[in-house]
């Protein structure tokens, strides 16, 4: 079964896709962004539409090869981003894990840069938040529009695409392990488990 067959058999048991309602890039964007803000067992794209929810990488690792099915190439790109926290936003127990971070949530974010069919540029795609994340002040792209790029739901800070050829979680993995300390990723883990709770639309 093709992911976009899997995809649309997902939404139309969740009750999110009318079934006889073709898949296009703007549903297909609007179907993954959704998904809630939560780790799925692996990043594998099977996975994460079967598991229905993934965060920046799982999310974008997924839209990329779904995109591909609808004929439209992409790339997916980590930059690092750092986010200082202020500490009334941090629970009494954490305030220990908080200090050893440097008072600021790490992450490298996941993001695409597709292209537009018949132009030589690019439109960035972030699908990270789902729309129930406006109510926590997320950055949620609302729609998806062919040429027109979406915000980012990170400020990036330095930025590579992924290597031909490269598994696109080991090339993440070794970005965080390079850049930043194992305190504030101990930090990071909590944080993203914290936002998938904050986010939800349960």
């Amino acid at each position: 079964m093709s992911l976009l067959s899997l995809l649309k058999s997902k939404a139309i048991t969740r009750g999110l896709l009318d079934p006889d309602l073709e898949l296009g890039a703007a549903i297909v964007f609007s179907l993954v962004r959704d998904m809630p803000y939560q780790r799925a067992s692996d990043r594998n794209p099977e996975t994460i539409t079967t598991e229905w929810r993934g965060t920046c990488s799982g999310k974008h690792y997924l839209l990329q090869a779904l995109f591909a099915e609808l004929g439209l190439n992409s790339t997916v790109i980590a930059c690092t981003a750092v986010t200082p926290v202020n500490q009334d936003q941090i629970p009494e127990f954490l305030i220990a894990k908080y200090e050893a971070s440097n008072r600021r949530f790490v992450d490298v974010h996941n993001y695409l840069l597709v292209d537009i069919p018949g132009k030589d540029n690019q439109m960035i795609v972030d699908a990270t938040w789902p729309l129930s994340a406006q109510k926590a002040g997320m950055v949620v792209n609302e729609e998806f529009v062919l040429g027109q790029d979406q915000h980012l739901a990170a400020e990036p800070i330095e930025s590579w695409p992924i290597p031909v050829g490269r598994d696109p979680q080991d090339f993440k993995d070794q970005i965080l392990k390079e850049y930043f300390t194992t305190a504030e990723l101990e930090f990071r883990e909590l944080v993203i488990a914290a936002l998938g709770e904050m986010t939800s639309d349960e």
